[in-house]
This record gives structure tokens, C-alpha cells and sequence, in this order.
């Protein structure tokens, strides 16, 4: 049998006795008692009740503004509120302010206890129902959460097997280690520029590593000449767009290896049909493509390699302002154009160091033992930088920290180099930053992981004291080389 507790109100002292007599043979019935108004609404903030039964009628504050109060200042929108009283006039004023039902006196005693029992059986009803909901709201909340953190590390998956047979292929090309990346945020920043939604965007910046994929499948003697292709090894060399697209057949159930595909089949395509390798034209051209034939030629000619001095950037301009049309989308050129200085700031953060090719090992540094500590709150991010540093410092002890808190508890003191990413949850890496170096005096080098990609928020790293910054998506050799400068021989 369920116990019921209820609060009965009435300034009257003999209607209060009447009550307790009716509820008398209920064993699982509590009974309290006011006369007063203000003790009731003192005791409904402290206590919880089944049910109320208020009387309308009662000096200073009356039975009508206790209702409302009740209803509106205590927040008690389910609580029922039995309104017992001999003024039927009040019925419908009653009603509106939120009372749940009415007795009228003199009442019945057994219709009195009866609907003040059914009101509070199913106020119980009614919070069981509550809270069975609150727990299938939190478990529906945690289950979205999961799916959602699933979703986000399977995208990141994703991107990163797409970087990865990026590097795959450009390991084969003397082009240098910033050219992914660069690619990648020229081809984001333009795919903003025209309007694309985010998940588009999102999507260009992790499949633009794919467009030269198929290079992998092209012989050295034809991939590696310094000088011009003869007509016969050019034709060779044009297979790699068919080549990667075949390479990434049927990975329609992954976004990105699927806008990799078209990427890769079409970024040589021209916007007035002489491209390859289907001589497609204009809007034929997927706009992905189109985006990332931009991106891909600016780079080209403004990079510096081994073999060649980067061409002047005037010159790139004009080249490609009179291609407009021809080689590329008139319309996304003029994007380009409009908005050259963004594109600046990327090549300036992504730019090359002494024209290193990223088929080219960075020699492993010595014998001396090393602590480094990576904190992240993305497991994969974790996973892949420790991968990472344990190929590239063998010697090293290499550990990792899901948080700022984590790492504040592991004795950061310990560590001799310090690697943080920068948006966290709870302390991001600039609190971090100054915990460290203000309340653990920490002498070693802190150094920012960071997507972030404006000369801007470089500046602000900078400002800020790190000894470092690297750009993600992450390069080992780049990795390799910063951590470098602060281990001694």
C-alpha cells in the first residue's frame, strides 16, 4: 500500500478537525495542518505533498492567491490542489488559476477522502511517469552522445586514412611537405567562399589529399623527370587521374573516400573541355573538382620546389585571371581573386621548410632519453600522435593525457617536452599553457597542436608564449623536426 502525505489549509480550526476525523481509519495517510497561509506556502517549499486541500476563504492572504502562488512561484504545475469550500462563485476564477478540482461544504466525508486519495494515487502516477521519462531522456541523451562521438571519430577515421594515402602517393613526388596542406585549406577557404554548406566544406578539406592518389601507380623514369614530358609519357602520366578514381571504386557508403574519387577523377578537367581525362566541361565538371583545380594549380606555381624557384605572385595571378573561363570556373576564379589575402595567410602557415621532400627521412635523434607528453581529448588524435612519436623517438618515453586535469595530476615537471592541443573541454591549452609555466614553474617546452589556420590565431599562439606551434591535420616529418629544436644532443 502506497503512503500518501496532505496538506490541509484552513483558517478555521473545527473544518481542520473535520478532516482529520474523515482521514482517521487511513493508516497510510498524513495529515498536515495550517491556518494560515504563509506557514502553507513556508511548508510546500520545504516538504514534498501529495495533495492539497485549500480553502478559498481566509483573511490577509486568500485561497485564490495561495492557489496562484503555488502555481506560479513554487513551480508546482502537477501538485493537486482540491479547493474546499461553500462559494461556488469562485468555482470558475478557481479553475483558471490552476486548482484541480473543487468540494463543496458541507461535503460527503467519504467523497472527500475518496477523491483526495484518487488525486493522490495519481500524483504518484504521475511522477512515476516523470521519472521513468527523465531516465529515458538521460539514456536517450547518452546514447546520442555515443552515436555522436562514434560518428565524429569515424569521420576523423576517415580523414586521416584519406591524409595518409595522400602522403602515400606524394611520397613518390618531389613536392614538398606542406603541399597537402596547403591544398586542403586553399580548397576549404574556397569551398566557404561559394556558399557550400559546412558539412560540404568539411568534406572537401578531408578529400582534397586524394586528387593526385593515383601518381602512386606512375613509373619513377616518367613521375620524377625534372623536364618536360614527351607526348608519349605525358599520356602515361594522365592515367593517374583514371587510376585514383579506380583506386577509390566503390567507396560510395564513405563521403569523403567517394568525394576523394571524384577529386581525383576530375581535378584535371578544363572548364572549356580540353582537360582529361574526359574532356568534360563547364558544369559537367563536378564543383568539387573545380574547387580543388583552383587549389591545386595555385599551389603549383607558387610553391618552391628543388628543382624550381616559385614564380612571383603576380605573375601566378595574372595567369590565372586570364585562365578564367578556359582552364577554370569563371566564378570561383573570381572568388580567388577577391579574396586573395586569405589564401596568403594559409600559404604563409603552411609554408615549406628548406624545400623539404616528404619522401625524405629526418635523421632520428640520438641515444638520449626524452619524456614527452601529448594532451588531447580526441582519443583517435591520441592514438595517432603516439604512434607517431614512438617511430620517430624510439628512445622516448611517450605518454598521453585526455585532458588539461589529467595532465596537472600525472606531475607535468616530469616531462620534458609538453604537447597540447588548443580547443578542449573544461581548461583549453592557453589555461593550460599559463598553469604551467605560473603555478608548477614549468621550465620545458610547451608546444600547440592546433586546426586552427589563421595568421590571426597563429599570432595569438605565439603572443601567448608557446614555444611552438604545429598545424593539423599533423605531418610526421613536421613533428619530427619541431621536436627537434628542443631535445640536446
Amino acid at each position: 500500500m502506497e503512503n500518501y502525505s496532505i496538506l490541509a489549509i484552513d483558517d478555521e480550526p473545527f473544518n481542520l478537525e473535520l478532516i482529520e476525523v474523515a482521514f482517521a481509519r487511513y493508516d497510510n495517510v498524513t495529515l498536515t495542518f495550517t491556518q494560515n497561509a504563509q506557514d502553507a506556502l513556508n511548508l510546500l517549499t520545504k516538504n514534498e505533498f501529495d495533495v492539497v486541500l485549500l480553502d478559498i476563504s481566509m483573511p490577509q492572504i486568500s485561497g485564490l492567491d495561495v492557489l496562484q502562488h503555488i502555481r506560479q512561484e513554487l513551480q508546482l504545475h502537477t501538485l493537486p490542489i482540491l479547493m474546499v469550500t461553500a462559494n461556488t462563485e469562485k468555482e470558475r476564477e478557481a479553475l483558471e488559476r490552476g486548482a484541480s478540482d473543487f468540494i463543496t461544504k458541507p461535503y460527503d466525508i467519504d467523497v472527500l477522502c475518496a477523491r483526495t486519495i484518487n488525486y493522490a494515487r495519481l500524483n504518484h502516477y504521475t511522477k512515476t511517469i516523470n521519472k521513468q521519462n527523465e531516465i529515458l531522456e538521460e539514456k536517450v541523451q547518452q546514447r546520442t552522445a555515443e552515436l555522436e562521438k562514434a560518428l565524429k571519430l569515424s569521420k576523423e577515421t576517415e580523414f586521416e586514412i584519406s591524409v595518409r594515402l595522400g602522403r602515400a602517393s606524394e611520397s613518390r613526388d618531389p613536392e614538398t611537405g606542406g603541399h597537402i596542406k596547403r591544398m586542403s585549406h586553399y580548397s576549404k577557404l574556397l569551398a566557404e567562399l561559394a556558399g557550400l554548406s559546412d558539412a560540404e566544406v568539411e568534406l572537401i578539406l578531408y578529400a582534397s589529399p586524394l586528387h593526385d592518389i593515383g601518381k602512386i601507380a606512375i613509373p619513377d623514369s616518367i613521375l620524377l623527370k625534372p623536364g618536360r614530358f614527351e607526348p608519349h609519357e605525358f599520356e602515361i602520366m594522365k592515367t593517374h587521374a583514371k587510376i585514383g578514381a579506380q583506386m577509390l571504386e566503390g567507396a560510395e557508403r564513405f563521403p569523403v573516400l567517394n568525394a576523394g574519387k571524384i577529386i581525383a577523377l576530375e581535378h584535371h578537367e578544363k572548364y572549356d573541355g580540353s582537360g582529361y581525362p574526359q574532356g568534360l566541361k563547364g558544369e559537367e565538371i563536378h564543383f568539387y573538382a573545380r574547387i580543388i583545380a583552383i587549389a591545386d594549380v595555385f599551389d603549383a606555381l607558387t610553391a618552391k620546389r628543388c628543382y624550381k624557384e616559385a614564380m612571383p605572385l603576380k605573375q601566378v595571378l595574372s595567369i590565372m585571371k586570364k585562365d578564367a573561363g578556359t582552364h577554370f570556373d569563371p566564378h570561383l576564379i573570381d572568388l580567388f581573386l577577391d579574396n586573395i589575402d586569405k589564401f596568403l595567410e594559409i600559404k604563409e602557415i603552411y609554408k615549406d621548410e628548406n624545400c623539404l621532400p616528404i619522401n625524405e627521412d629526418i635523421p632520428v635523434q640520438s641515444d638520449k632519453s626524452v619524456k614527452i607528453i601529448f594532451v588531447d581529448d580526441n582519443e583517435l588524435n591520441r592514438i595517432l600522435v603516439e604512434e607517431m612519436l614512438t617511430l620517430a623517438f624510439p628512445n622516448a618515453t611517450i605518454k598521453t593525457a585526455s585532458s588539461a586535469k589529467q595532465l596537472l595530476q600525472r606531475e607535468p615537471n616530469k616531462f620534458d617536452i609538453i604537447l597540447t592541443d588548443i580547443m578542449m573541454p573544461d581548461i583549453d591549452g592557453y589555461e593550460l599553457f599559463t598553469v604551467l609555466r605560473n603555478r608548477y614553474s614549468y621550465k620545458g617546452a610547451i608546444i600547440a597542436l592546433t586546426t586552427l589556420n589563421t595568421q590571426e590565431d597563429i599570432q595569438k599562439i605565439e603572443k601567448h608564449g608557446f614555444d611552438a606551434h604545429i598545424a593539423k591535420p599533423l605531418d610526421i616529418n613536421e613533428l619530427e623536426t619541431t621536436i627537434k629544436k628542443f631535445i640536446e644532443d
